[in-house]
């Protein structure tokens, strides 16, 4: 796929960071403008960011036009390169018309550290009867994912951060990413699992909140509790004031996503969540 960007702004180091290739997807809302702004405090000293609109056409023939016109897409890429310019990231943009906006977004985010995208108008039961990008984001990602919403006033993205784990294979290396994107941001973090206190993988749970204690210098403590996982989260989030949640996905398919908890978390989760493929989460060879 051919790349048209052009600069938008001067590249500026920040002290750390985790991703060095951003696609920002972009649709004026809210969320994901929000996603230029979260993404950006995730990225590494230097690197790219590219702003993509996806404007798709809403009918053929003569009477063909985009679903996004050349001026609203103007106007919110203009948004978006300001937010970039702010925190002192270069930018590039792209407008593609050739595709669905699920398609045209995977093209263009295939091979990056993160795609970054607003979090989703309709609920989980709603994504079976509309189709939308994180749906199909999430059944066949292997890119980082950050499905972004707006932090409330008052508070600050990623100042409170929960990371969920399952105690399973991947989540050594899960831990550890979020422990880093809690330092890079200054943030407090807490371990969620769900299990009975005696398994081994909520044992292990409780290593990974020790090793987590020691890495970010805090006192927080692993919840560890028997109530499903998706209630697990949602508790947790809302009685930590979390603003990102970071957990991984083994990319939930069909029917299958009514279960996922990663799934849940896109449409119906309380705050901005980071969500990791298996690829990414691979011990080191």
């Amino acid at each position: 796929m051919e790349r048209r960007g052009q600069d938008t702004g001067e590249t500026q180091a920040t002290e750390r960071g985790h991703f060095a290739d951003i696609l920002c997807a972009i649709d004026g809302t809210s969320e994901s403008m929000a996603a230029v702004e979260q993404a950006a405090l995730l990225a590494e000293p230097g690197a790219e960011l590219t702003i993509l609109t996806a404007t798709a056409f809403r009918r053929g023939g003569a009477q063909r036009s985009p679903e996004i016109g050349p001026a609203r897409a103007q106007e919110i890429t203009d948004r978006a390169v300001a937010i970039a310019r702010e925190a002192g990231l270069h930018s590039a943009v792209e407008v593609d018309p050739d595709g669905p906006p699920p398609d045209v977004i995977l093209g263009w985010a295939e091979g990056r550290d993160l795609l970054a995208l607003g979090a989703p108008p309709t609920s989980l039961i709603g994504s079976r009867f509309v189709r939308g990008v994180a749906d199909a984001a999430l059944g066949a990602f292997t890119t980082s994912m950050l499905i972004a919403r707006p932090t409330p006033d008052a508070g600050r993205f990623g100042e409170r951060i929960i990371v969920a784990s399952d105690g399973h294979e991947g989540s050594d290396e899960l831990v550890a990413l979020a422990g880093s994107v809690a330092l890079t941001l200054g943030a407090e973090i807490r371990l969620v699992h769900s299990g009975s206190p005696s398994s081994s993988s909520s044992i292990k749970a409780g290593l990974q909140a020790a090793a987590l204690r020691e890495a970010c210098g805090g006192t927080q403590q692993a919840v560890i509790v028997q109530d499903g996982a998706r209630t697990a989260i949602a508790e947790s989030a809302e009685e930590f004031g979390a603003s990102l949640i970071v957990m991984g996905s083994r990319r939930p398919r069909g029917l299958v996503q009514l279960g996922s908890i990663s799934a849940w978390v896109v449409h119906d989760g309380p705050c901005s969540v980071l969500i990791m493929p298996p690829e990414a989460l691979a011990p080191a060879a």
